[in-house]
């Protein structure tokens, strides 16, 4: 077992331009364990697992949260061997205070790759919830998670992670022609500590296997 933080979990459907149906559950989390402090990344890197159909949100009982997980190996799609999850066992609550000005850091690492020759892309990419996004439906239960990429931004710039930053965006246009916002630049502004991450159950503890 695995023990873990799920920011968020998403269900929905879309069709496919070849006409197929497909539906999905997906889990945003990050493993507890795999903190980094180093020169190329600090903090955590969110997850995100499509976990349909052996789970759906309704098997989560409290979002963010601290979760056991199971996972044991399976080979995808593509033949590469994944992590499969099997087991879900609610541990205790995640307490993230309600920050109107900041969003919560959880992550940030360097990238430094040539997509085509001649031409390097290096930066930052940091993995963000909006503590204001709490929302729970059919549809999505938990915090929004951002993930994107500061292009001048420098690891050294992030004193503290996980840690509260105001994160200045920017409106763009995705590849589909829809506006999206993207990070241009972090600024830190409180820390943050995990201080949940390690008690016992506060609750109802439910185990679910599969």
């Amino acid at each position: 077992m695995d023990k873990c933080i799920v920011m968020g979990v998403e269900s929905g459907s879309y069709t496919t331009r070849s006409g197929e149906f497909v539906s999905y559950t997906k889990m945003h989390y990050f493993n507890l364990s795999d903190k980094q402090n180093s020169s190329s990344q600090k903090g955590f890197t969110l997850l995100n697992k499509d976990i349909y159909p052996d789970f759906s949100i309704s098997d989560f009982s409290q979002v963010p949260g601290v979760y056991n997980l199971g996972f044991r190996p399976f080979r995808g799609r593509r033949g590469k061997m994944e992590p499969k999850l099997v087991s879900v066992e609610f541990v205790s609550a995640l307490t993230i205070n309600q920050n109107k000005d900041s969003f919560l850091l959880l992550g940030a690492k360097k990238y430094n790759y040539e997509p085509e020759k001649g031409k390097i892309m290096k930066g930052i990419k940091i993995f963000v919830v909006d503590p204001l996004s709490h929302t729970d439906s059919d549809e999505y239960l938990g915090l929004q998670v951002l993930e994107g990429s500061i292009s001048k931004g420098k690891l050294e710039n992030f004193s503290q992670v996980p840690g509260y930053y105001d994160v200045v965006m920017e409106q763009v246009r995705g590849r589909n022609g829809d506006s999206i916002y993207r990070p241009v630049a972090a600024t830190f502004k409180d820390p943050y500590t995990l201080a949940n991450s390690s008690t016992s159950p506060v609750s109802s503890s439910s185990t679910v296997p599969k």
